[in-house]
């Protein structure tokens, strides 16, 4: 079930208003922008990396879908 549909309008709210604000000032208390720019696309070997840890997961290669999560991380630090 979709908590989101489930919820009624408006709960939470204030809540994430109040969070985006304490983050707002956070980040101008570090002298960071408002507003931080996207992120870019995945590059080519993130995507390879996703692709072959999504299909482990899809045939139940739970060793296979392991070694792609280390390979993203030592991808991720070193080529990011």
């Amino acid at each position: 079930m979709n908590n989101e549909a489930a919820r009624p309008v408006g709960t939470g709210d204030a809540l994430r208003a109040k969070v985006a604000e304490a983050n707002a000032r956070s980040r101008r208390g570090r002298g960071q922008p408002d507003v931080v720019a996207l992120p870019s696309p995945p590059c080519e070997t993130c995507r390879l990396i996703k692709r072959r840890r999504y299909r482990a997961v899809e045939v139940g290669d739970r060793q296979e879908a392991a070694r792609m999560a280390v390979a993203m991380g030592i991808h991720q630090r070193e080529a990011h």
